[in-house]
């Protein structure tokens, strides 16, 4: 089973200066070797809080940072940034 892939996802998916993500910053820079449980497609950043052109890819997340980036992009929302999840995570 693969390792959890924290640390790609989060810099593909989350804005470094945003709020949500810079209270949690270093909860994002752990390298976690817990098992991945799910897949996320995330979207790239992209440009302006639209993501226009961000790039959609899958990472492979245990459930902790599954739900850690599921409230993350809730905040994200709130904050006027379109979501970074695109469809819901699968089991694997």
């Amino acid at each position: 089973m693969p390792s959890c892939e924290n640390i790609v996802a989060s810099q593909h998916a989350f804005p470094k200066n945003a709020m949500p993500v810079a209270d949690r910053r270093m909860t994002l820079t752990i390298q976690c070797h817990e098992p991945a449980e799910f897949t996320s497609s995330l979207r790239g950043v992209g440009h302006p809080l639209d993501r226009q052109g961000g790039l959609v890819r899958a990472f492979s997340l245990c459930e902790n940072h599954r739900r850690l980036y599921e409230q993350i992009d809730l905040e994200l929302v709130q904050d006027a940034w379109a979501p970074s999840h695109d469809g819901k995570p699968v089991a694997l």
